[in-house]
Formats: C-alpha cells, sequence, structure tokens
C-alpha cells in the first residue's frame, strides 16, 4: 500500500478507529513500539547510546581473534536511529562513533575483507551525509584527528580510513565544480 493510500484511508476513520490501529501497531511490532515511545518522549542521548550499544556490541563478536562484525547490523543500527529524524549531526556523530571503533577493534581482532570495505563505504557515507548538512569542516577535521590517533587502531587501516575520506571529498568538490 503506497503511502498516499493509506494517508486516505485513515482520513476515513474516526478518532477512537485511529487510537485502536495505532494501538495495535504498538502492540504487534518492536519498531513501531519503539518509534512512539521517542515519539511521545523524545530522548536523542538515549537513544543514541543504546544504538551506541549496538554497534559495540556487534564489533565485540570475535572467535579465535577473527571478528565475526557484521557490518550490516552496524549500518542498521545507524539508518534506524536515523529514520527518527534526528538531526544529521546526530548521525554524523553514531557514523564517526562505529568508523572509531572499527578502528579501534581491528587493533585486535583480524577483519573480513567484507568488514574492512564495508568500514570504508561507512567512512564514504560519513562524509556525504556531513557535506550535504554542510559540516564539512566537522568531518574533516574528525577524520584528521583519527588520522593522528597512533594509539588508536594500526596505521595501516587509519591511513585507508583518511584516503577513503579524501577521494570522497575530491570527488564531491568535482561534482560541485560541475554544476
Amino acid at each position: 500500500m503506497s503511502k498516499a493510500s493509506l494517508k486516505k484511508e485513515l482520513r476515513t476513520l474516526t478518532s477512537d478507529q485511529l487510537v485502536e490501529v495505532i494501538m495495535n501497531a504498538y502492540s504487534s511490532s518492536k519498531e513501531a513500539k519503539e518509534y512512539f515511545e521517542f515519539f511521545l518522549n523524545p530522548d536523542v542521548a538515549g537513544l543514541f547510546d543504546k544504538k551506541k550499544e549496538i554497534i559495540q556490541k556487534e564489533f565485540k563478536r570475535s572467535k579465535y581473534g577473527y571478528s565475526k562484525a557484521r557490518i550490516s547490523y552496524i549500518k542498521t543500527a545507524i539508518k534506524d536511529f536515523a529514520s527518527f529524524g534526528i538531526d544529521p549531526a546526530y548521525v554524523g556523530d553514531l557514523m564517526l562513533y562505529a568508523i572509531r571503533l572499527a578502528v579501534a577493534m581491528e587493533r585486535f581482532y583480524n577483519f573480513s575483507a567484507t568488514l574492512g570495505r564495508g568500514v570504508l563505504k561507512l567512512t564514504e557515507d560519513y562524509i556525504k551525509l556531513m557535506v550535504e548538512n554542510h559540516m564539512v569542516k566537522d568531518a574533516a577535521e574528525n577524520i584528521a584527528n583519527l588520522s593522528k590517533e597512533s594509539d588508536l587502531g594500526r596505521k595501516v587501516f587509519r591511513d585507508s580510513i583518511v584516503v577513503r575520506a579524501q577521494n570522497t571529498f575530491n570527488e564531491l568538490s568535482h561534482n560541485f565544480t560541475q554544476i
């Protein structure tokens, strides 16, 4: 059902019927419950911490020195956080947290090629989000600070993240000059 047809159908319902539909959605879906709780009592810091815990838990999954983290779960946690209509600065902070945590954990665990590529793609998405929301300076500073922190992860991984960020910046600035 499209949003337009759903909207049309909801307009035909009485307020009691709408309350019943909302209560049914609330009780039948974990995502709907989480959304309504946030909608009625917006606690960005609490939701941010909850998503950080999900990301941290995912990065701690390991076996025999190999990371078993799934980049899809990490990206889903970020996407879910953004779906609440939260300020893009907070979404960027969560993405940066995931990138920093990946760098820190890569020091202790061997990452699969898929996870490594996923973190690089997350870096690219972070830069794009920050550029779209006019926070280029913050993004550049955060990536520069990440590259300078010698106690955070291996230099090779940090450098690959910095190179991906620089390439994304260059690609985006090239696209702006063509407009």
